[in-house]
């Protein structure tokens, strides 16, 4: 018996509101789906593709029903990616959950943890070569339609300028930002800007991330951003990175982060230069 002999099919409007999608397996093991129009003890009819088809029940392998609320409420992975409150270097609006520390290093040469004190609030603490100590305070809060803003206040201090009775590295930014997406993959634009003595002015930028989950234990990462000092473009970075979750406590990350700074490049006679970047990642 050929497939054709046990549906019929004809032509109808697609103005249906059934929210019950059928799922068939006809004899010859092929799989469709459909919305569900009609079914009564010997047949059932299902609209696929704008048209209503109608099969018989004894002539199907077996047949199935998914809600669309259940369609939403399925996850593609396990468990969500380790690394949606940040990107490489650069955060999203998500924070780091109440009661959890976050702790990152990139190139094992700095250190920072993040500690969820509030579901609205995260405080870190951490430091490049050991003598140069960053802490942040940052508000986050989930907006509608997956959207989520964040802003940071951040601040540092360099124990051996001071020692010196300098504070030409001593200085403090915000990092306001707005989300859109989830723990499984998200989008980030933000602002950056940052005030530092040496520089004589405010350091300020733009830049746009996104990440997404790829496989159970990998996630893909990329980040972009624009800075510009007393009214002149300073340059952009790049990096792309992609992060392997080792377990659930510990997660590694390696990419490339790549420069475009014009007087650096004039210096060295190159378009731009590329280096490559390694992160580690643990959760307590």
């Amino acid at each position: 018996m050929s497939f054709h002999n046990y549906w019929s099919q004809s032509k109808v409007p697609n103005n249906y509101s059934n929210d019950t999608i059928v799922v068939i397996i006809t004899l010859n093991n092929n799989e469709l789906r459909g919305l569900l129009v009609e079914e009564n003890f010997t047949t059932i009819s299902l609209e696929i593709a704008n048209e209503v088809k109608t099969f018989r029940k004894d002539n199907l392998k077996s047949y199935r029903y998914i809600t669309r609320d259940q369609i939403k409420s399925i996850k593609e992975f396990d468990n969500p990616n380790p690394i949606y409150t940040k990107y490489c270097y650069l955060p999203s609006a998500y924070i780091t959950e109440k009661g959890t520390i976050n702790t990152n290093s990139h190139y094992f040469i700095t250190s920072n943890s993040k500690i969820g004190i509030h579901e609205n609030f995260e405080i870190s603490l951490g430091n490049i070569f050991i003598y140069n100590v960053f802490s942040s305070l940052t508000y986050s809060k989930e907006l509608k339609n997956s959207f989520v803003a964040g802003f940071s206040f951040l601040g540092n201090f360099n124990i051996i300028n001071a020692s010196n009775g300098a504070n030409d590295f001593n200085g403090w930014g915000v990092i306001p930002r707005i989300t859109y997406g989830d723990e499984f993959g998200n989008t980030t634009i933000g602002f950056i800007g940052y005030q530092l003595p040496i520089f004589e002015s405010f350091c300020y930028g733009g830049y746009l991330a996104s990440q997404k989950k790829i496989a159970e234990r990998f996630t893909l990462a990329g980040e972009i951003v624009g800075l510009t000092l007393d009214g002149h473009n300073v340059g952009v970075i790049s990096n792309i990175i992609l992060n392997f979750m080792r377990n659930s406590r510990e997660n590694w990350s390696a990419g490339v982060s790549i420069l475009n700074f014009e007087v650096v490049n004039m210096a060295l006679d190159l378009n731009f230069i590329a280096l490559p970047y390694i992160g580690i990642q643990r959760k307590f």
